[in-house]
């Protein structure tokens, strides 16, 4: 692996040559469509602050490799490429660098002994043990690497904790947050991050059967809320008992689904679609607290159909 690798992400591997050179702790916010290219990137980052291919050996010899975060760029700043096959970038490539992390839900699930089925956000003792590793010195490489995956599930409290580490990241620490959804994270957690934005491309896995058949449902109900009656459209809404039974994150990516209508609605310049985005999008803040998620979904039916009737008329 190495920059190369990153098929189709010109720009955003190019802002990360860039990041490198500044050699800064400023952490990093990668979003755009579901694909493998956003981690793969930031596990290529990883790679070249540790590489041992820019290494004279010994700890003496990594202190000189990377300077101070703040210090201007010099020949012993990190290397434009990671070398790919020394100790280091095998060990990340495998997954077991002690100074590179990646928290996940299945990370989390492991942490917790817990399946990872029941895990639906990241939570608040996850973070916190994450900052307690990255306030700790490195065990083997230069650099203290965490990238945050699915960002958008950590939970408010979680965010808060986030916050306090990407107001002031430690020395040698790099702090990826990867999303596909960059508008479900907090204000104040964006405005620490420089974004790095990754576009659709070929390799992004195709559409299966049930997913276009889940947003072909979406479409149809997003019409039919000028047409149906409130509580009908509870009933009616893909079958009551069903979504009862749904977790959190399945209702959530339902919510997101009825959002694609709605904002090219809105994009394209019906303004009554303003209220139904508002509301889908506090849904989906309400989904990343502690609220029954059945009864966020009936309310978000209720009160868009009541708002898109109240237009109609």
């Amino acid at each position: 692996m190495s920059f190369d690798s990153i098929i189709g992400q010109p720009f955003a591997v190019d802002l990360c040559r860039q990041w490198l050179k500044r050699q800064t702790t400023h952490p990093l916010l990668f979003y755009g469509p579901a694909s493998a290219e956003k981690k793969a990137l930031a596990l290529e980052l990883a790679k070249v602050l540790n590489c041992g291919a820019r290494e004279q050996g010994g700890k003496g010899a990594r202190e000189q490799a990377i300077v101070s975060p703040s210090a201007p760029t010099s020949p012993s700043a990190p290397m434009a490429d990671s070398c790919g096959c020394c100790l280091s970038c095998r060990k990340i490539a495998a997954g077991n660098h002690p100074d590179v992390r990646v928290i996940d839900l299945a990370w989390q699930a492991a942490e917790r002994k817990e399946p990872v089925e029941k895990q639906q956000n990241l939570r608040i003792e996850t973070v916190l043990t994450e900052r307690h590793r990255l306030l700790q010195s490195p065990l083997e490489g230069s650099w203290k690497v965490s990238i945050i995956d699915e960002a958008n599930r950590l939970t408010p409290d979680a965010a808060n904790v986030l916050l306090k580490v990407l107001e002031e990241p430690p020395t040698h620490t790099a702090i990826i947050l990867v999303t596909p959804f960059r508008d479900r994270l907090l204000p104040t957690i964006l405005s620490r991050c420089q974004p790095v934005r990754f576009r659709q491309t070929e390799r992004d896995v195709p559409l299966t059967h049930e997913e276009i058949e889940s947003h072909r449902q979406a479409e149809a109900l997003w019409e039919s809320l000028t047409m149906t009656a409130p509580a009908r459209l509870i009933q009616a809404a893909e079958g009551r008992t069903r979504i009862a039974k749904l977790g959190r994150a399945e209702i959530e990516e339902q919510v997101q689904r009825l959002l694609v209508p709605a904002a090219r609605a809105l994009r394209a310049g019906d303004m009554s679609a303003q209220e139904p985005v508002r509301l889908l999008q506090m849904a989906l803040t309400q989904l990343r607290q502690n609220v029954q998620p059945a009864l966020v979904y009936d309310h978000l039916l209720l009160r868009l159909a009541s708002s898109r009737r109240l237009v109609k008329a």
